[in-house]
Protein backbone atom coordinates (compact mmCIF):
# COMPACT_ATOMS: atom_id res chain seq x y z
CA UNK A 1 0.00 0.00 0.00
CA UNK A 2 1.38 3.37 -1.14
CA UNK A 3 1.64 5.78 1.62
CA UNK A 4 -0.22 8.80 1.10
CA UNK A 5 -2.51 12.22 3.01
CA UNK A 6 -5.43 11.15 5.10
CA UNK A 7 -7.51 14.20 4.41
CA UNK A 8 -11.12 13.65 5.47
CA UNK A 9 -12.13 12.97 9.57
CA UNK A 10 -15.37 11.26 10.64
CA UNK A 11 -17.04 11.61 13.45
CA UNK A 12 -19.81 9.55 15.10
CA UNK A 13 -22.14 12.07 16.54
CA UNK A 14 -25.11 9.91 16.80
CA UNK A 15 -25.06 9.40 20.30
CA UNK A 16 -27.46 9.58 22.60
CA UNK A 17 -25.92 10.33 25.97
CA UNK A 18 -28.72 8.98 28.45
CA UNK A 19 -25.95 9.62 30.99
CA UNK A 20 -26.35 13.46 30.51
CA UNK A 21 -30.08 13.89 30.72
CA UNK A 22 -29.79 15.10 33.92
CA UNK A 23 -27.66 18.17 32.45
CA UNK A 24 -29.72 18.79 29.23
CA UNK A 25 -32.42 16.70 27.14
CA UNK A 26 -31.92 19.24 23.89
CA UNK A 27 -28.03 18.81 23.21
CA UNK A 28 -26.69 16.04 21.42
CA UNK A 29 -23.75 14.27 23.50
CA UNK A 30 -21.02 15.76 21.16
CA UNK A 31 -22.90 19.34 21.52
CA UNK A 32 -22.23 19.68 25.12
CA UNK A 33 -20.44 22.73 25.92
CA UNK A 34 -16.48 22.99 27.09
CA UNK A 35 -15.80 26.38 27.61
CA UNK A 36 -17.83 28.78 25.19
CA UNK A 37 -17.97 26.20 22.41
CA UNK A 38 -19.14 22.85 21.88
CA UNK A 39 -17.44 19.54 22.06
CA UNK A 40 -17.28 18.67 18.78
CA UNK A 41 -16.30 21.88 17.75
CA UNK A 42 -13.13 21.29 20.15
CA UNK A 43 -12.67 18.29 17.74
CA UNK A 44 -12.62 19.95 14.91
CA UNK A 45 -10.32 21.98 16.09
CA UNK A 46 -7.96 19.51 16.76
CA UNK A 47 -7.98 18.06 13.37
CA UNK A 48 -8.34 21.80 11.68
CA UNK A 49 -4.52 22.34 13.46
CA UNK A 50 -2.89 19.76 12.00
CA UNK A 51 -3.72 20.04 8.65
CA UNK A 52 -7.15 18.46 8.15
CA UNK A 53 -10.01 20.32 7.15
CA UNK A 54 -12.80 18.04 5.86
CA UNK A 55 -15.11 16.35 7.79
CA UNK A 56 -18.31 14.13 7.17
CA UNK A 57 -20.54 13.90 10.49
CA UNK A 58 -22.51 10.90 11.29
CA UNK A 59 -25.68 12.50 13.20
CA UNK A 60 -28.42 10.89 14.43
CA UNK A 61 -30.10 11.90 17.62
CA UNK A 62 -31.22 15.75 17.50
CA UNK A 63 -29.09 16.15 14.16
CA UNK A 64 -30.53 19.39 13.51
CA UNK A 65 -29.11 20.88 16.23
CA UNK A 66 -25.10 20.32 15.11
CA UNK A 67 -26.07 21.62 11.47
CA UNK A 68 -27.86 24.52 12.64
CA UNK A 69 -24.18 25.23 14.37
CA UNK A 70 -21.56 24.31 11.61
CA UNK A 71 -23.45 24.64 8.60
CA UNK A 72 -21.25 23.34 5.45
CA UNK A 73 -18.26 24.52 8.18
CA UNK A 74 -17.23 27.47 5.92
CA UNK A 75 -17.44 29.84 9.22
CA UNK A 76 -14.95 26.98 10.84
CA UNK A 77 -13.00 27.55 7.83
CA UNK A 78 -13.22 23.64 7.12
CA UNK A 79 -16.06 21.67 4.98
CA UNK A 80 -18.85 19.55 6.36
CA UNK A 81 -20.94 16.96 5.29
CA UNK A 82 -23.42 14.88 7.23
CA UNK A 83 -24.65 11.56 7.17
CA UNK A 84 -27.88 11.28 9.18
CA UNK A 85 -28.98 7.73 10.33
CA UNK A 86 -33.01 7.35 11.04
CA UNK A 87 -33.16 4.80 13.20
CA UNK A 88 -29.97 3.24 15.28
CA UNK A 89 -27.70 1.54 12.77
CA UNK A 90 -24.56 1.05 15.24
CA UNK A 91 -21.39 2.35 14.59
CA UNK A 92 -20.55 -0.15 11.63
CA UNK A 93 -23.83 0.42 10.04
CA UNK A 94 -23.38 4.55 10.40
CA UNK A 95 -20.36 4.12 8.22
CA UNK A 96 -22.23 1.62 6.05
CA UNK A 97 -24.39 4.04 5.48
CA UNK A 98 -22.63 7.15 4.55
CA UNK A 99 -20.16 4.52 2.13
CA UNK A 100 -20.77 6.49 -0.84
CA UNK A 101 -19.49 9.82 1.14
CA UNK A 102 -16.39 7.92 2.77
CA UNK A 103 -12.58 8.96 0.91
CA UNK A 104 -11.10 5.51 0.81
CA UNK A 105 -8.80 6.09 3.63
CA UNK A 106 -10.14 8.10 6.82
CA UNK A 107 -10.10 9.52 10.33
CA UNK A 108 -12.16 7.98 12.62
CA UNK A 109 -13.23 9.52 15.79
CA UNK A 110 -15.61 8.88 18.21
CA UNK A 111 -18.24 12.40 18.92
CA UNK A 112 -18.10 12.41 22.92
CA UNK A 113 -13.99 11.21 22.98
CA UNK A 114 -10.57 13.41 22.64
CA UNK A 115 -6.72 12.38 22.75
CA UNK A 116 -4.73 15.36 22.63
CA UNK A 117 -2.05 13.34 20.07
CA UNK A 118 -0.89 14.62 16.24
CA UNK A 119 -3.56 12.11 14.27
CA UNK A 120 -0.79 12.46 11.52
CA UNK A 121 0.59 9.61 13.56
CA UNK A 122 -2.02 7.54 13.06
CA UNK A 123 -1.86 8.17 9.47
CA UNK A 124 2.09 6.88 9.37
CA UNK A 125 1.37 4.33 11.16
CA UNK A 126 -1.52 3.39 8.53
CA UNK A 127 0.52 2.96 5.67
CA UNK A 128 3.82 1.64 7.08
CA UNK A 129 2.47 -1.51 8.54
CA UNK A 130 0.09 -1.66 4.98
CA UNK A 131 -3.27 -2.50 7.33
CA UNK A 132 -6.72 -1.82 7.30
CA UNK A 133 -6.84 -0.20 10.44
CA UNK A 134 -5.01 1.44 12.86
CA UNK A 135 -6.01 2.45 15.93
CA UNK A 136 -4.62 4.58 19.40
CA UNK A 137 -4.03 2.82 22.16
CA UNK A 138 -3.70 4.33 25.88
CA UNK A 139 -1.28 2.45 28.05
CA UNK A 140 -3.96 2.93 31.12
CA UNK A 141 -1.32 3.95 33.38
CA UNK A 142 -4.15 6.19 35.16
CA UNK A 143 -6.36 3.11 34.94
CA UNK A 144 -9.43 5.57 33.45
CA UNK A 145 -11.32 2.60 32.12
CA UNK A 146 -11.14 -0.91 31.92
CA UNK A 147 -8.39 -2.34 29.95
CA UNK A 148 -10.10 -3.99 26.13
CA UNK A 149 -6.73 -4.28 23.72
CA UNK A 150 -3.63 -6.26 23.39
CA UNK A 151 -0.62 -4.41 21.64
CA UNK A 152 2.47 -6.31 20.58
CA UNK A 153 5.74 -4.41 20.34
CA UNK A 154 5.53 -4.27 16.85
CA UNK A 155 2.43 -2.59 17.12
CA UNK A 156 -0.15 -5.18 15.87
CA UNK A 157 -3.38 -5.87 17.62
CA UNK A 158 -3.40 -9.31 19.09
CA UNK A 159 -6.32 -9.03 20.85
CA UNK A 160 -10.04 -6.70 21.43
CA UNK A 161 -12.95 -6.77 23.36
CA UNK A 162 -15.70 -4.32 23.83
CA UNK A 163 -17.31 -6.85 26.35
CA UNK A 164 -14.52 -8.49 28.01
CA UNK A 165 -11.24 -7.85 29.72
CA UNK A 166 -8.16 -10.25 30.47
CA UNK A 167 -5.50 -9.86 32.92
CA UNK A 168 -3.19 -9.97 29.46
CA UNK A 169 -4.44 -6.89 28.12
CA UNK A 170 -2.15 -4.09 27.96
CA UNK A 171 -4.10 -0.71 26.76
CA UNK A 172 -8.07 0.57 26.09
CA UNK A 173 -8.81 1.52 22.22
CA UNK A 174 -9.01 5.15 22.57
CA UNK A 175 -11.78 5.55 19.97
CA UNK A 176 -9.62 7.72 17.84
CA UNK A 177 -8.38 5.28 14.05
CA UNK A 178 -7.44 5.53 10.94
CA UNK A 179 -9.53 2.84 8.60
CA UNK A 180 -9.97 1.92 5.16
CA UNK A 181 -12.59 1.70 3.44
CA UNK A 182 -12.57 -1.67 2.78
CA UNK A 183 -13.61 -2.70 5.90
CA UNK A 184 -16.72 -2.03 4.80
CA UNK A 185 -16.78 -5.00 2.68
CA UNK A 186 -16.07 -7.40 5.81
CA UNK A 187 -19.49 -7.46 6.88
CA UNK A 188 -23.02 -7.16 4.90
CA UNK A 189 -25.75 -6.44 7.35
CA UNK A 190 -27.65 -3.29 7.65
CA UNK A 191 -27.43 -2.30 11.12
CA UNK A 192 -24.43 -3.72 13.31
CA UNK A 193 -20.81 -2.37 15.70
CA UNK A 194 -17.68 -1.80 14.21
CA UNK A 195 -16.02 -2.74 17.68
CA UNK A 196 -17.78 -6.37 17.32
CA UNK A 197 -18.16 -7.39 13.89
CA UNK A 198 -15.00 -5.61 12.06
CA UNK A 199 -11.88 -5.06 14.34
CA UNK A 200 -11.98 -8.79 15.77
CA UNK A 201 -12.10 -9.89 11.68
CA UNK A 202 -9.12 -7.33 11.20
CA UNK A 203 -7.00 -8.94 14.09
CA UNK A 204 -7.65 -12.70 12.58
CA UNK A 205 -6.15 -11.46 9.41
CA UNK A 206 -3.27 -9.38 10.83
CA UNK A 207 -4.70 -6.23 9.48
CA UNK A 208 -5.30 -3.75 12.40
CA UNK A 209 -2.35 -2.47 14.16
CA UNK A 210 -2.42 0.40 16.30
CA UNK A 211 -0.17 3.29 18.56
CA UNK A 212 0.17 3.03 22.32
CA UNK A 213 0.47 6.16 23.92
CA UNK A 214 0.62 7.32 27.71
CA UNK A 215 -1.37 10.28 26.82
CA UNK A 216 -4.74 9.96 28.44
CA UNK A 217 -8.16 10.43 26.60
CA UNK A 218 -10.61 12.39 27.70
CA UNK A 219 -14.84 12.07 27.01
CA UNK A 220 -17.96 13.23 28.31
CA UNK A 221 -20.03 10.16 28.92
CA UNK A 222 -20.92 11.07 32.33
CA UNK A 223 -21.43 14.37 34.66
CA UNK A 224 -18.22 13.68 36.32
CA UNK A 225 -16.44 13.32 32.83
CA UNK A 226 -17.74 15.88 31.32
CA UNK A 227 -16.48 18.47 34.16
CA UNK A 228 -12.85 17.18 33.60
CA UNK A 229 -12.80 17.48 30.06
CA UNK A 230 -13.70 20.79 30.57
CA UNK A 231 -11.46 21.46 33.43
CA UNK A 232 -8.23 20.01 30.83
CA UNK A 233 -9.40 20.68 27.24
CA UNK A 234 -9.56 24.37 27.16
CA UNK A 235 -5.41 25.03 27.89
CA UNK A 236 -4.63 22.72 24.61
CA UNK A 237 -4.81 25.41 22.27
CA UNK A 238 -6.55 24.43 19.77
Amino acid sequence: MNGGKVEQAVILCGGLGTRLQEISKDIPKSMMPVGDRPFLEMQISQFKHYGITRFLLLTSHLHEVIEGHFGDGSKFGVEIDYSTEHEPLGTGGALALARDKLDDVFYLTNGDTIIPIDPTLLEAGFYKHECLGFVTVYDNHEEVAVKNIIIDGHGQILLYSKTTSLPEMTGVEAGFSVFSKKILDICKKESYSLEIEILPKLINNGRLFGLKTSQRFYDIGTPERLELARSVLNDLGW
